[in-house]
This record gives C-alpha cells, sequence and structure tokens, in this order.
C-alpha cells in the first residue's frame, strides 16, 4: 500500500510522524506540500483529533492521486522552470538544500592561544564570497515565497557569526601578534572576516549580512555593527585604487582590475549607505562601473575579463561569469540609485548595452556560454543565472522592455535542467583567474553543486517570480 510508505512502525512511532522527511533525499521526490517538515509543526501540538483528520487527509489525496497509475507510483514534481509553480519548487529546493544545523560557540573571555582553541567553536557557519551570494540567493527565495524557514536559517547564521567575530577580535585586541596562529588558522571558519585583505573576503558576504539587517528595520546588535564598520573600513578604506578611484589588485598579474570586484564592493557600500546613511557610497559605486566599462565594454556591450592597467590592454576573453558579476552589480546600483542621480543615465546605458549584447549570445537551450561568444565551449548555470537574475530585475523595474522577461523566462528553463531534485546546482565553473587564452576557459573545471552556482540560481528563479507583486 502506499500508505506504508507515510507512516512509520509501530516500533519507531513518534505519534504517528509521517516520515517524509525534508533531510532525505526520497522526500525532495515529493511536492512540497506533502512534506512534514511543512505540516507537522502546525499539527502536533493542536487538538490531536483535528491534527490526525488533516494529516490523514493530506496522505488519502495523494493516495487518491496516485491510484490510476498503481500502487507504487509516486506523483513527479514539476522541476522543467515553465510555470511559476515549476520555478518556486526549484528554487525553493535549492534554498532548503543550503540549510544545516546551527550551533553558537563558547565565547567566553581567554587569555590564551591555547584557551582559544579549546573553546567550542560555532558549528554551520562559514565565510566566503560565493556562500555570501549564496545566502542572498535565500533571502530573496524568502521574499517571493514567503518561506520563513530559509530567512530563519540565513539570520540565526549572520547573527552567529556577529558574535563569533567579536569574541575573535577581542581576543585579538587582548593578545596582539599572539593570537595570529588562531586568527590565521585554515581552521577558522571566519578566517576571512577576521584578516580581510581583498574585497572577495568581505564585499559578498557583507551585502547579504546588511540585506537581512535592513529587510528587518536596519537595527544591529553591538556584535553585528563591528561586523558591518570592520567591513566598511575595508571596502572603503583600504582597498588599493587607482586615481580614478577604480577598484583594482595592484599585486595581482602586475597589476590588473576585475570585474569581479564590481559584484565585490558595491552591493556592501550600497547597503552599508543606507544603513550608515552616507550617500556617498552610492556616488561611488556607480564610478565603478562607469570606470571599469570605459576600460573593459566592447563595442557590442559585452565585457572582457580582466584589464592590464600599467599595459594599458584587455584581457582576450568575454568570461560568462565576469559578465554576469557586471550586470547583477549593474541592477543592484540601478535599484539603489534616485531617478534624479548625474550618474544614473550612464549606468542605465551601460547596462541596456550589455543586454543587448548577450541576447544574441544566447543558445537555444536558454543558457549563455563558458566564454560568451566562443560557440566551441559549455554551457554555463552561473553566468546564465546572473543574466536571468537581472534581465528580471530590470523588466520588473521598468528599466527595459518588458518583452525582454520571455528571454529571462526561457534562460531559467535551461538552468533547471541542471538542477537535481535534490536542489544540486550543476555545470557551474569554478572559482576562475583571469586568463589569457581561450583553453585555460574551456578547461576549467564543473564540480556538481559548486558553490558559485546555487546563489544566482535562487536570485534568477525568485526575480522572475516577484514580477506579479511589483
Amino acid at each position: 500500500m502506499i500508505l506504508k510508505a507515510f507512516w512509520k512502525s509501530s516500533s519507531e512511532r513518534d505519534w504517528n510522524v509521517p516520515t517524509v522527511l525534508d533531510s532525505s533525499a526520497d522526500s525532495r521526490q515529493f511536492p512540497l506540500f506533502f512534506r512534514a517538515r511543512e505540516y507537522w509543526p502546525r499539527l502536533k501540538y493542536g487538538n490531536s483529533v483535528v491534527a490526525t483528520l488533516v494529516a490523514g487527509g493530506l496522505i488519502l489525496s495523494f493516495n487518491l492521486c496516485c491510484l490510476g497509475a498503481g500502487e507504487a507510483t509516486v506523483m513527479t514534481p514539476d522541476l522543467s522552470g515553465r510555470t511559476d509553480a515549476s520555478i518556486r519548487e526549484v528554487i525553493t529546493r535549492v534554498a532548503h538544500h543550503q540549510i544545516r544545523p546551527l550551533k553558537d560557540g563558547d565565547y567566553a573571555p581567554v587569555d590564551s592561544v591555547q584557551a582559544a582553541e579549546a573553546a567550542k567553536a560555532p558549528e554551520g557557519i562559514a565565510w566566503n564570497y560565493p556562500w555570501g551570494v549564496t545566502l542572498y540567493g535565500m533571502l530573496h527565495v524568502n521574499e517571493a515565497t514567503g518561506d520563513k524557514a530559509v530567512e530563519q536559517f540565513v539570520l540565526e547564521h549572520n547573527l552567529i557569526v556577529a558574535r563569533y567575530f567579536a569574541w575573535q577580535d577581542d581576543f585579538r585586541k587582548k593578545l596582539g601578534a599572539e593570537a595570529k596562529p588562531f586568527i590565521s588558522a585554515k581552521e577558522n571558519k571566519i578566517g576571512g572576516l577576521m584578516k580581510l585583505g581583498n574585497l572577495d573576503s568581505c564585499g559578498a558576504m557583507g551585502a547579504q549580512f546588511m540585506e537581512g539587517l535592513l529587510r528587518h528595520g536596519g537595527k544591529a546588535t553591538p556584535e553585528q555593527e563591528r561586523v558591518g564598520k570592520a567591513i566598511d573600513g575595508w571596502v572603503c578604506g583600504k582597498q588599493a585604487r587607482l586615481p580614478d578611484g577604480t577598484f583594482w589588485r595592484p599585486a595581482s598579474m602586475g597589476g590588473t582590475i576585475w570585474l569581479d570586484d564590481l559584484y565585490m564592493g558595491c552591493p556592501f557600500m550600497l547597503r552599508w549607505s543606507q544603513h550608515a546613511g552616507d550617500r556617498k557610497l552610492i556616488d561611488d559605486c556607480a564610478q565603478q562601473i562607469i570606470n571599469m566599462a570605459k576600460r573593459l565594454q566592447d563595442t557590442d556591450g559585452v565585457f572582457y575579463h580582466g584589464y592590464f592597467e600599467k599595459e594599458q590592454k584587455r584581457s582576450p576573453i568575454k568570461w560568462g561569469r565576469a559578465n554576469g558579476w557586471t550586470m547583477v552589480a549593474a541592477v543592484e546600483v540601478l535599484s539603489a540609485m534616485p531617478d534624479d542621480h548625474p550618474d544614473r543615465a550612464k549606468v542605465l546605458d551601460i547596462l541596456r548595452r550589455q543586454i543587448e549584447g548577450i541576447k544574441p549570445l544566447q543558445t537555444p537551450a536558454g543558457m549563455w556560454r563558458q566564454a560568451l561568444d566562443k560557440p566551441e565551449l559549455w554551457e554555463e548555470t552561473s553566468c546564465t543565472a546572473m543574466f536571468t537574475y537581472s534581465i528580471a530585475r530590470a523588466v520588473n523595474r521598468g528599466w527595459i522592455n518588458p518583452a525582454n522577461m520571455d528571454v529571462a523566462r526561457k534562460a531559467f528553463e535551461g538552468i533547471c535542467q541542471q538542477v537535481t531534485p535534490e536542489g544540486v546546482v550543476k555545470g557551474t565553473c569554478r572559482g576562475t583567474n583571469i586568463g589569457m587564452d581561450l583553453d585555460y576557459y574551456a578547461k576549467r573545471e564543473r564540480p556538481d553543486d559548486d558553490l558559485h552556482g546555487r546563489g544566482p540560481v535562487m536570485l534568477a528563479g525568485a526575480e522572475i517570480l516577484l514580477a506579479k507583486k511589483k
């Protein structure tokens, strides 16, 4: 009987809790409305008769749906991305795939490295830029679907990070150089935040960190305020810049400008501007986009990956994800800019030309390629998702023709072919430096569920769903 798949044996039974649990791979074969996690907490502590009837009704409804196909048949969820319901299902699966147990650490004051190493560290947290995009994607999923479990994970994650940062920062201030072995250890779960040193270490994580705060009134705990100020101190005070203010990496390949840094810097600055009331940061972000476009945007609207400042030359390849970082940064900046900002028209023109430039390069499957204008290269998920998010946002905000939403929807259908029922995202290029030939990009690895793909996929699907709320 199908019923047997949904109930534990009498020896395992805990008030007849359905066994379709959200942590198992099998549970993701069922539509979300049949998962025990979605309904059981609301039933378990209510009237037992009502709870039994409702839970039984869910199972009976499922049973009736499957009668025509035989007792062993299970309804296959629609993960095609062709409908809003399907898009919602896909991004919810990706979002819940990110959720893991979170535990706070022991933050009692310590006065030695040995004591710090012996203290219980928090569990479940991380600090790196693709994880920052992932957490931001989860917040966007919550905005589009109302899934509070997804939002709560992000908010709790960030609270734990803030408390752990404050504890380590106090420890570092107390011990000075003696604390370095602990702070710099590879095992330090927030090592990037503690050391900073580049935009990758702070911008993307800082953006989602501030986004979570701003969505709840912007009131920060003292520990959260310390995190924000530390990131602001690096991005706005210590990050290397050229004389015109453009972010650059003087120690990388003889001194280079990376498109990636538009996302690693601007989204955080925009949110810190709102939190701190510093409107000059919006001006800074606009100039970052304008200055990089002068150096790296081609006549077709598409960008090259990097720029060698001393030689005054571009790298030769139009890498997909670098263009994705650029487009997402542009829509984030435009979303924060006042309509009468003096640079708004320039940034909007840069975005529109880039969108028009990539549209002819979309493949029949809806995807974009690892090197955008090289048809011999493979289709890549993260850049496709970034373009999808950006185009959908531009349509939703009225910046481009509404017909472009068809481009975004076609792209998301292609993305869905790279997402498994368990929420694993495939076809994503691993982290990549500036390359000097096509072969470098062609041979980059594409590990299953690479962290660079998860956040963009959630952002893309959520922004399409938000079209009806605009």
